[in-house]
């Protein structure tokens, strides 16, 4: 099958299966904006719309936007579904983290002075911005590369009772029950909290996240034979920083973070006190600086499933960094930096679509790698994986223009990508 079936097949089977989750009145409009942020690499409402040849007026798409008729959550869920069904897992991988969009107007929605912990050059400590929580799915793509797929974003008000970890809770309690497997969910130092993490461990989820190095963290209790007053004791001795240098070390190599690894790991199993006690696998880990000639400051991993070992702890919270570049790609290449709705209601709806798009080309990149004409498209990547910025580039310049509206049929409610219009004018 050539390429351009393969991708028309692909994707008629994939936007019928999210169509449920739309308004029957709705779908046909949703198919065209939808099909728009895949062949628009900018985030314009405008932009996707004259990619393609649209059917409607422009009204009728920015009724779609700020009446609201659309849901996130249920666009979210089928999303949900589709990369599970599409995707092999023995223990779903979900990632939660936060990221600033720099914004000039303190009357756009979400936006306040906010702190920049990412402490990056030439760039002040506050920020006018807007906060994105997004939980994604962690995947391993081509080359063994470690992919997050955005399935969910929310954003956080100006002010308010609300705060990070509520939304970032809220993402999990939506899309937990879907999953029919065991959940492990990673997350970095600032969302280890037990006001997040205790109510995940009462829904039987792992978790594994980084955390202060002064967590008190202790001992189990040493069992004493002779009888004594009073309640048992619930911690032992408290592990500080010197009893956890103390404890035996082990170095090794590692492929992590895209390179090989140089690094040292000491472990333990601990009761964590801001977790009532609930035993954990911390594992303190060093990573080797060749520049430098010196050892980083040491990290404390910790992990509620305390029969892992330390090496394997190491290898899944590095599966979390794919929700990095995510992020990079989703604000530098794929407009999300451009988001300009007055609304949040319609902020949300869209960066929902612009997600749902990334999705759809990253899960292209994971079914067309073998039969992609990378020879032809880009020659200079013959020997690296196919990524979702090359499927999104492809998909401009064989796709832009067309009907879309003309592949959905109201009386199956089925989609069918329409063909290539063989112009050359629109291949540009």
């Amino acid at each position: 099958m050539s390429l351009p079936n393969l991708v028309r097949l692909c994707l008629s089977e994939w936007i019928t299966f999210l169509l449920p989750a739309v308004p029957i009145r709705s779908r046909a409009s949703f198919i065209e904006l939808l099909c728009g942020c895949l062949v628009s690499p900018e985030d314009w409402v405008t932009r996707c719309i004259g990619a393609i040849w649209r059917r409607k007026h422009w009204s009728t798409y920015y009724k779609l936007l700020e009446r609201g008729s659309i849901r996130t959550v249920p666009l979210a869920q089928a999303l949900f579904r589709l990369v599970l069904s599409l995707l092999p897992f023995e223990v779903i991988t979900l990632v939660i983290d936060d990221t600033l969009v720099p914004r000039s107007s303190r009357s756009a929605p979400g936006c306040a002075v906010r702190h920049d912990h990412s402490k990056k050059r030439n760039r002040p400590q506050f920020l006018l911005s807007q906060c994105w929580i997004t939980l994604g799915v962690s995947v391993l793509g081509n080359g063994a590369s470690r992919l997050v797929l955005p399935i969910l974003s929310r954003l956080v008000p100006a002010t308010g009772n609300r705060n990070k970890l509520q939304i970032a809770l809220v993402l999990v309690r939506i899309l937990a029950p879907l999953a029919g497997k065991p959940l492990r969910v990673l997350f970095d130092a600032w969302f280890m909290r037990a006001r997040l993490v205790w109510p995940l461990l009462q829904r039987q989820l792992r978790v594994i996240g980084q955390a202060r190095r002064d967590t008190a963290l202790f001992l189990r209790p040493e069992q004493s034979a002779a009888p004594r007053r009073g309640r048992p004791r619930i911690y032992g001795q408290r592990l500080n920083a010197a009893a956890l240098n103390a404890l035996p070390l082990t170095e090794l190599r590692l492929t992590l973070y895209g390179q090989e690894q140089l690094l040292r790991l000491r472990s333990v199993v601990a009761l964590a006190r801001f977790l009532n006690a609930t035993p954990v696998r911390a594992v303190l880990c060093q990573f080797f600086d060749q520049k430098d000639n010196s050892w980083s400051t040491p990290r404390l991993l910790l992990a509620t499933k305390t029969n892992l070992s330390a090496e394997t702890i190491v290898r899944l919270y590095a599966r979390r960094w794919g929700i990095e570049p995510l992020f990079h790609n989703l604000k530098r290449w794929w407009g999300i930096s451009n988001l300009w709705q007055q609304s949040r209601t319609t902020l949300e709806l869209w960066m929902q679509m612009r997600s749902t798009a990334w999705c759809l080309a990253q899960l292209l990149s994971l079914a067309v790698h073998d039969a992609f004409p990378m020879q032809a498209v880009a020659p200079w990547r013959l020997k690296q994986p196919l990524t979702a910025g090359l499927v999104a580039q492809w998909l401009r310049i064989e796709f832009t223009g067309l009907a879309f509206r003309d592949g959905f049929d109201r009386k199956s409610q089925q989609f069918a990508f329409p063909q290539q219009r063989n112009d050359p004018r629109l291949r540009l």
